[in-house]
């Protein structure tokens, strides 16, 4: 029953994968709190630097987000100066204690979709790199068109027009994509179309090579579980990643059409995620697009997903406390 519930769950996270739904109104600006980092660039790296000799000035657009937070994080904890763009411009609940966020500038700008260009022009400023966690979900076409369409090709001509070296996009992964419409009802039409025109928009706004598209499927991680948009908790979550990287299930995957196939592919957590956006800022990877879980872990060099057997070596302990 656990896992057929996973398995419905990553059905329905599959269509509505990004974590870090922001809405961003294009008002002026304002900031919250301000970073003050540390060196970490060579002078040969003067041109990405922010003004006070830290790490390159990075935007990250829907940085309060489920995912776009995690990605403030890893850009922070690598020494950039990071500066989140969101509708409120609150520091997220989950990360509010820790001492990274005091180093990132949190600024509230509300609704790209709507509002004067200037606003949105303001609210990047002008960083070495831009990393996009804007999306939508819903079953509205045009809403989802707005969301994941026109608000990220505003987002991207403004980061060109202000002369970004390097844009990072979240996307979704392309056999979620390919799902349409076969599998999925007409409004999705609105949510897939969206997102093709930010990736071109990214692309467009600093050339391919300058430009890199991350597309998970189903995201995981937090401590919690939800269902709009559907998630579950890192715990649980990289225990199915690690049960589905086995073999009888890569094969199934392999040759199910569809959805079916997308809910046998891993799951990739959201740390994941963070890291290979951060990792492309820096040029630590080199791809241009990174299409799914195998390949966005392996720009990262993270240790293979452990749930399962850590969940295993706790039944175990306890099973032998129990009967010692």
């Amino acid at each position: 029953l656990s896992m057929i519930l996973i398995l419905m769950l990553r059905c329905m996270n599959a269509l509505t994968m990004l974590g870090g739904v922001t809405s961003l109104r294009l008002t002026s600006p304002s900031t919250v709190a301000t970073r003050t980092g540390s060196p970490m660039m060579t002078d040969a790296d003067a041109a990405m630097r922010g003004g006070d000799g830290t790490g390159p000035k990075v935007t990250v657009l829907g940085g309060t987000g489920f995912t776009g937070s995690r990605v403030c994080r890893a850009l922070a904890n690598k020494g950039c100066a990071v500066t989140s763009v969101s509708r409120t411009g609150s520091v997220p609940e989950w990360c509010a204690s820790e001492s990274w966020t005091s180093s990132v500038e949190w600024r509230a700008a509300g609704d790209f979709t709507r509002g004067p260009r200037e606003g949105l022009a303001d609210a990047i400023g002008s960083p070495y790199a831009v990393v996009s966690c804007i999306g939508s979900i819903g079953f509205d076409v045009q809403g989802l068109l707005l969301g994941n369409g026109i608000a990220n090709v505003a987002a991207a001509a403004a980061a060109k027009k202000a002369g970004v070296s390097k844009y990072v996009y979240v996307s979704v992964a392309s056999e979620v994509a390919a799902c349409y419409p076969s599998w999925l009802p007409a409004f999705f039409g609105g949510y897939f179309e969206g997102k093709a025109q930010a990736e071109a928009a990214a692309i467009d706004a600093v050339g391919e090579g300058n430009a890199c598209i991350v597309k998970p499927s189903f995201i995981y991680g937090g401590e919690g579980f939800g269902l709009f948009p559907p998630r579950v908790s890192h715990a649980y979550g990289s225990a199915v990643e690690e049960l589905l990287n086995f073999a009888p299930f890569r094969a199934a995957a392999g040759i199910l059409p569809g959805l079916l196939k997308v809910a046998l592919r891993p799951p990739v957590s959201v740390d994941a995620v963070a890291s290979a956006c951060a990792a492309s800022v820096l040029g630590e990877a080199d791809a241009q697009v990174l299409d799914g879980t195998a390949a966005i872990n392996a720009a990262t060099g993270r240790p293979a997903a452990s749930g399962l057997s850590d969940m295993g070596a706790k039944i175990k302990s306890k099973l032998d406390a129990a009967r010692a």
